[in-house]
């Protein structure tokens, strides 16, 4: 169905449209066989990728979300019924409650801290999210955490095989390999856990996940599709913060990404938490990793 206009259908505020998450859940509400109307924020609507969502029927503002902004941002949520926001915090809880939005859609994730009794303090990536998720709690304002899965896309960017002197590829990560962790492909399925919390009244908690896997399984997972060498090689702390800082990364978001590795390994990406019934009820299946393999282009990564 196509995003409708009509003042009576549903108004859907979605921040950082042009981005994965964003776009993945105007694509998914376009799909659905409910009417909506969409408002996307952004940064710049003169961007190609705000202009298509134009061209699509979107209602694309350009407001930066900050405290400062407030006002502007209360006026933007004003008549809607729903909210999807992934970043930034507190004052958008605010301007949304202050609108009477009926439901705000949050992308929050575990306390790390708090999942690892005290054990890994410096994944405040995470840590800083959970904040925001208890602030909704204590805010009365009806929401639905709909907690992203770690991105596929990972493994075509920063966490995609590198070629060795002997013309194999290998994965390199601290963990062991048989540790699991979820995966989604986030800008193709995201949005159909949004959806979900939109159209299926239900718990306020959602894992947007396709499945778990080992690690060992994500790299055999690249050898089945492209037939290429792919190996994942554990290698020590001091080696893995090593070589980040190698690339110019901080040695204090080195540190971060150490203990945000251990700490899911340890303690579970979403904790101890049922993920069988966030997949039930989705419009469609989402992408396996296998499937993500197999529509992907590795001809630059592994050549």
């Amino acid at each position: 169905m196509t995003i409708s206009k009509d003042s009576s259908a549903p108004l859907v505020v979605v921040m950082g449209a042009t981005g994965n998450q964003g776009s993945s859940v105007i694509q998914a509400l376009k799909e659905s066989d409910r009417p909506y109307r969409i408002r996307g924020f952004t940064r710049d609507t003169g961007k190609a990728a705000s202009k298509e969502l134009t061209a699509e029927g979107v209602e694309m503002v350009a407001v930066e979300p900050t405290v400062e902004n407030k006002d502007q941002v209360l006026k933007q949520f004003e008549g809607a019924q729903f909210v999807f926001e992934l970043s930034e915090g507190k004052m958008l809880v605010d301007a949304a409650k202050e609108a009477k939005v009926d439901l705000f859609v949050w992308s929050g994730i575990h306390n790390m801290a708090k999942a690892s009794g005290g054990k890994y303090t410096n994944v405040r990536h995470f840590d800083i999210k959970e904040e925001i998720t208890q602030y909704l709690k204590a805010s009365g304002q009806r929401f639905v955490n709909v907690e992203p899965a770690s991105f596929m896309e990972n493994y075509v960017a920063h966490s995609a095989p590198r070629k060795q002197a002997d013309g194999t590829f290998a994965m390199y990560g601290v963990v062991s390999p048989d540790s699991v962790v979820p995966l989604i492909n986030t800008k193709h399925d995201y949005g159909l856990f949004v959806r979900k919390a939109i159209e299926i009244p239900g718990p306020n908690e959602i894992y947007a996940h396709a499945e778990v896997i080992s690690m060992k399984n994500i790299a055999k997972g690249i050898v089945q599709g492209t037939g290429k060498n792919v190996t994942y090689v554990q290698i020590p702390q001091e080696a893995f913060i090593g070589a980040m800082t190698a690339r110019g990364i901080p040695k204090d978001v080195a540190i971060s990404y150490y203990e945000m590795y251990m700490s899911v390994a340890e303690y579970g990406y979403f904790g101890s938490e049922d993920l069988g019934p966030s997949l039930v009820g989705l419009a469609r299946a989402p992408r396996t990793w296998a499937q993500f393999v197999e529509v992907s282009d590795w001809s630059k990564i592994l050549k």
